[in-house]
């Protein structure tokens, strides 16, 4: 189901980390890609029984985030504060942490912000304690300026399905991969992260089946099995098996984050063509005016299709890797719609000039 099965070797997110004990206390060494031509040596060197892992390097965010919560604003805090920044003081430390702080520029911190747009609220929890730590950089003296400052949280709200015309002209618009990554979220209905770990070898007689990476309630991942759409198909082919993944980057390398595709993406709606058709869109009242489409919105696209083709809620959500209640609340408007077709014939008979509350009233 796509695990990799390598002893001390823990998979984060979308990347891959060595862990090994040192002082007592597990700690994770960050290894390149699993089909990068080094990851054989590194694995290999790791493993050696005489390696060991130096502090953090004086300068970097790892070792910021270190120094940070020895401050005395950290002390400071709340236990319940510190509590939850720790969490994100540990992805900062995990993800970046080979990052040097002086190195840091504001167009990073809309990549990294970015990664974990599919959970906005996560995103904007990032950013605040991500700009606690530049502020602390700043009062340290190692830099003049707070990176953070002037990148906007992100909306929290409903994640909009695709109009119909805003698919067309984007998959008119986009480059090769940008256009398959866009049919493989809209035909599988899974999380950007997951759409770049899908492999070939995960595909049996038409069924992509593996385990989301998003962990539920509880830490449990959920097993899917997702029927293959045709024209999912189709586009797969059009291009060659350069990865084991089925989305690639230009050099033919599995992409390594989830930046890469979302960066394809507010590239490809900043297009004239794409413009033009999200303001004919708000003009027709089709969509409100600061209406923004994102990878995510393809996952309720695929709901709203699955519905419309009558599976049920329990079904969708077996496929989607969703809650029946998920599916119920992204399902909304295709239910609606499902409900009128259905009703069309018996809603339209006869006069509706001879209604009872028409006789009445007369």
């Amino acid at each position: 189901m796509g695990r990799l099965g390598l002893k001390n070797v823990k998979q984060i997110g979308e990347l891959l980390y060595f862990r090994r004990k040192i002082a007592g206390k597990d700690t994770y060494i960050r290894l390149p890609a699993v089909d990068h031509s080094d990851f054989s040596f590194e694995y290999a060197r790791l493993s050696a029984p005489d390696v060991v892992k130096a502090g953090p390097k004086h300068g970097t965010l790892e070792w910021l985030t270190v120094d940070y919560r020895k401050s005395p604003e950290w002390k400071a805090k709340s236990e319940r504060t510190r509590t939850n920044q720790i969490r994100y003081l540990d992805l900062i430390a995990t993800e970046d942490g080979h990052r040097t702080v002086t190195g840091v520029r504001p167009v990073h911190v809309f990549k990294l912000r970015d990664r974990l747009s599919d959970t906005p609220g996560k995103a904007n929890n990032w950013l605040s304690v991500f700009g606690s730590l530049m502020r602390h950089a700043v009062k340290i003296g190692l830099r003049d300026d707070n990176p953070a400052e002037g990148v906007p949280i992100l909306k929290i709200g409903e994640h909009d399905p695709w109009p119909a015309d805003m698919l067309r002209v984007c998959l008119e618009e986009a480059t090769p991969m940008t256009r398959l990554a866009i049919v493989t979220g809209l035909c599988s209905g899974q999380r950007i992260g997951d759409c770049i770990r899908m492999q070939y070898g995960w595909v049996t007689n038409g069924i992509m089946e593996f385990t989301q990476q998003k962990k539920r309630r509880g830490g449990v991942t959920k097993d899917v099995a997702v029927p293959m759409h045709p024209f999912w198909v189709e586009e797969l082919a059009k291009l060659p098996r350069k990865s084991v993944t089925l989305l690639y980057e230009r050099t033919g390398a599995p992409f390594q984050s989830t930046g890469a595709i979302q960066e394809r993406l507010r590239a490809l709606m900043a297009k004239d063509a794409v413009q033009s058709v999200h303001a004919d869109l708000i003009a027709r009242e089709m969509i409100s005016e600061g209406a923004t489409f994102t990878f995510h919105g393809l996952r309720k696209n695929a709901c709203c299709y699955l519905l419309e083709n009558g599976l049920n809620d329990s079904e969708v959500g077996e496929i989607l890797g969703m809650s029946p209640e998920m599916v119920r609340h992204y399902g909304k408007r295709a239910k609606a719609l499902t409900i009128a077709r259905n009703a069309f014939e018996r809603a339209t008979v006869g006069n509706v000039l001879n209604s009872t509350f028409a006789a009445h009233r007369s």
